[in-house]
């Protein structure tokens, strides 16, 4: 006599069948993202758990400090701009901005004289900072005599922040903080619709529409809010598996990979400072490196923030990365 499995075959051949297919959803700034088949339930514990991700810890750019000549604080109205000063700076939060490197701040400015209107595109160039709307309109001089002179503070960050949250006890004169939004998703949505395995009909498809704003694309906002998510369930199954006493069985050495860790510091190519604060600490290979977490390395003597991102960035085309704070 043959048992029944409850559907239990259906549910393995369905996620050996998954796909994501990806299409345009109005706008090139739209992207709808269509994964299948997923067993009944799945589609909305995936939709909502994504959806919340990337609404909230999706890494993004804004201008977050700005400094204007003659204008000591927000509310004092500027001699020849058409515009008062919370328009002013309303229009300077609008300015979609990136930084590229991996420095978490960086500062445009722009001077500008006579009649004519101010847009993004009059800031100054810098290589380390992109401008994703140069037209939008920052205010309009009305006189030939007219001026204006703007340092703005660009920062990475996360969700929102009030201006009340920024402001800094040590700020100097004439330093006005603007509220951020750095996220820079404008809506996810989720749909469920139900699809079929061979006979089975009571799988499920999940249609998920992401809108950016333009700084970052669908692809890597989802990718982003995916391997976010990913990092707090697997910390759940390494804490589990500790609690269990679990004892993994061992896995065939991988000779690549092995040898990325048998690597020597020095070919790394880093800095004199850092690879001068690695061999102190008698660290002489990657694999020794890779043992500590960032926290132990901006313990050690001379040993700073740029030479910590330094290590990342010289790690990350191989695979590699510290080790997590437990």
């Amino acid at each position: 006599m043959e048992l029944g499995t409850d559907g239990f075959g259906d549910r393995v051949d369905a996620f050996n069948r998954l796909t994501m297919e990806k299409s345009e959803a109005g706008t090139e700034y739209v992207s709808r993202f269509t994964i299948e088949p997923l067993p009944r339930g799945f589609g909305a514990t995936l939709g909502n758990a994504l959806r919340r991700t990337v609404l909230s810890s999706i890494v993004g750019c804004c201008i977050t400090y700005v400094k204007i000549d003659n204008m000591p604080h927000e509310y004092v109205a500027l001699d020849g701009i058409l515009e008062d000063s919370i328009e002013l700076l309303l229009n300077l939060r609008r300015i979609k901005v990136n930084v590229l490197g991996k420095d978490n701040s960086q500062t445009i400015r722009l001077s500008v004289s006579g009649e004519r209107v101010v847009t993004a595109a009059d800031f100054q160039g810098n290589p380390e900072v992109e401008i994703f709307n140069p037209e939008q309109v920052i205010c309009t001089l009305t006189g030939k005599e007219a001026k204006l002179d703007v340092e703005a503070i660009i920062t990475r960050g996360v969700g929102f922040k009030m201006a009340s949250e920024l402001k800094r006890k040590d700020a100097p004169i004439g330093l006005i903080a603007l509220d951020c939004n750095y996220s820079p998703v404008e809506r996810v949505a989720y749909e469920v619709e139900n699809t079929r395995v061979g006979s089975a009909t009571d799988f499920e498809k999940l249609i998920l529409t992401i809108e950016t704003d333009g700084t970052k694309t669908a692809d890597a906002i989802l990718g982003e809010g995916a391997a976010e998510l990913k990092r707090y369930l697997n910390w759940i199954t390494d804490k589990q598996s500790a609690m269990m006493s679990f004892i993994p069985q061992e896995e065939p050495v991988d000779p690549e990979l092995q040898a990325k860790l048998n690597m020597h510091i020095d070919e790394l190519n880093l800095s004199g400072r850092a690879a001068n604060c690695l061999r102190n600490a008698n660290i002489r290979t990657v694999g020794e490196l890779v043992e500590y977490t960032p926290e132990d390395l901006m313990k050690f003597k001379n040993f700073g923030e740029k030479s910590l991102a330094e290590i990342v960035d010289k790690l990350a085309p191989m695979g590699m990365y510290l080790k997590e704070e437990e």
